[in-house]
């Protein structure tokens, strides 16, 4: 199985690595699902994930984007999990207080993937408008019919109505909110679904109960991998590899002018977070399980991200390494027959195709197929889940100060004494009307309105503090360290290329329908 996570703020998620590709052509190179699980065998593979978070306002109780940049670099292990915490404070504008279909934000990602059985080095960049989408549960949609427009309102069925699969990946928890759409694969390949599950404070997701503390988890879900329902199928894309970067942007007002999300009301200092965790390498040679053809023997030589399929490592340019390539002068590109290439293939040398039953199993989701698993219940053999975490806070100021109201001297009383002025003595004098209705007949030797009454009107009106300022951050931190509320168990998701992903969460967290449908 292949995972390929989105993330995003940043997202969650977790895909298998074959079975998603298989399943989706191109866009499976994208794809989600959310499994808990640990990691203690041996790990090769560096994974060094950075993310950064900025706002467009620091003040108190103001509308203000939210960016996320983040990127696994080149050489890095693929990640499987990736989940966002926004701090608790921030004022999210749930989903059914905003007009569904109403744009929240945008996610752009590139993508590195490998396709028809040759080296991982394609890159396709892929952008999502995401739009705010329902969280009601009593109107679902399946995968294939969502991405159609059934009451003609100008949204897909997955932004009108609820995806079915999403509990059964995530499980029953209510999101707050949800915003999803669909992206445009590059020359006519299909279509990606894309969706942002935000959840409150300490909820349990995927079976795991996270720590309230952390804020707001959110995971990035791609189409519907790791859906136990879902039936995968051999396709174009063979692999997904890094480097992955990726820019997430959530809205604070809308085009409308609806306000999607608010700065804290108290002034102070607050943390966003995430944590990514990346798939195993179960012989150390710094390649995961997903990418590795040969996940149980150590492939010295080979580059998957290499120019040509030919070369050291690989001589006859199959997709399956010289480690452990039966034939490495003799090119077969599915070495055991079964319907999926050598790369795709998480058996590439025993057959669990359709035809030969299993189907690209991998019931602990350790990148390596049942059918050739030599400990098919446990991943944790099979290499460790490494971690990578990040945290960057944000100072929040104080709301401007309201300017003191005007001096009640009206302008035209603080003018230059009329010789008149004794003739009208109410308008002239702060005496009330009852007191001055009889003039006094020395009144006019002094009177009020005469004094000349400094003129505070006239005085520059207080200038208010600016309302917008640059963020105040520290550096993100990276590095381990449990985001669970519970941190003597293991509980990040097992990690196989894809998802987002989601994942995210992940974090994230980051799949397709044929181009054919639309």
């Amino acid at each position: 199985m292949r995972k390929l996570m989105v993330l995003g703020a940043v997202l969650a998620a977790v895909a298998p690595r074959r079975r998603i590709l298989a399943r989706v052509g191109l866009a499976a190179a994208v794809a989600v699902s959310l499994l808990w699980i640990g990691g203690h065998g041996a790990q090769a593979g560096s994974f060094n994930l950075t993310t950064t978070w900025s706002v467009s306002n620091t003040v108190a109780d103001s509308p203000s984007e939210i960016t996320t940049e983040f990127e696994w670099p080149e050489g890095d292990v693929f990640f499987s999990l990736a989940v966002s915490f926004w701090p608790t404070g921030w004022q999210i504008t749930p989903s059914s207080e905003v007009a569904i279909g109403v744009q929240r934000g945008t996610l752009d990602m590139v993508f590195q993937v490998g396709v028809f059985n040759s080296p991982c080095n394609t890159q396709i960049p892929i952008h999502w408008d995401t739009m705010n989408a329902t969280t009601d549960k009593s109107q679902t949609v399946t995968y294939e019919d969502g991405f159609d427009d059934s009451n003609g309102d100008g949204n897909i069925d997955f932004i009108d109505m609820y995806p079915d699969f999403n509990d059964r990946i995530l499980g029953p928890a209510e999101p707050i909110m949800r915003e999803a759409n669909i992206a445009d694969l590059p020359g006519g390949a299909g279509k990606m679904l894309g969706q942002f599950l935000y959840y409150e404070p300490g909820a349990t997701i995927a079976g795991r109960t996270l720590d309230p503390a952390l804020g707001y988890p959110i995971v990035a879900v791609i189409g519907n991998v790791g859906d136990p329902e879902a039936v995968p199928k051999p396709s174009a894309a063979t692999d997904t590899c890094t480097p992955l970067p990726g820019t997430w942007v959530e809205l604070g007002t809308a085009e409308d002018g609806t306000i999607l999300s608010k700065t804290p009301k108290q002034a102070g200092t607050y943390t966003f977070s995430g944590l990514s965790v990346g798939q195993r390498d179960a012989d150390g040679d710094g390649y995961e399980n997903n990418l590795d053809p040969c996940p149980l023997t150590a492939d010295a030589d080979w580059d998957p991200r290499a120019a040509s399929a030919v070369g050291p490592g690989d001589a006859d340019g199959d997709g399956l390494p010289s480690s452990c390539d039966p034939d490495d002068n003799g090119a077969k590109a599915d070495q055991d027959g079964d319907g999926y290439s050598n790369r795709q293939d998480n058996c590439p040398l025993v057959a669990n195709g359709v035809a030969a039953g299993g189907n690209q199993k991998d019931g602990d989701f350790d990148g390596i197929g049942d059918a050739c698993d030599p400990n098919r219940n446990n991943a944790d053999t099979e290499g460790e889940a490494p971690e990578s975490s990040a945290s960057q806070e944000v100072t929040i100021t104080a709301a401007a100060a309201t300017p003191p109201a005007a001096t009640p001297t009206s302008p035209a009383a603080a003018a230059t004494p009329s010789p008149t002025a004794k003739a009208t003595p109410p308008a002239a004098t702060p005496t009330p009307p009852a007191a001055a209705a009889t003039p006094s007949p020395t009144a006019k030797a002094t009177p009020p309105a005469a004094t000349p009454t400094p003129p505070p009107a006239k005085s520059p009106t207080p200038t208010p503090a600016v309302k917008t300022a640059t963020p105040t951050v520290v550096a993100p931190s990276a590095g381990g360290g449990g985001l669970a509320s519970d941190s003597s168990r293991p509980w990040w998701p097992l990690a196989i290329a894809g998802a987002a992903v989601g994942a995210v969460g992940a974090l994230l967290a980051w799949q397709a329908k044929a181009g054919a449908r639309r």
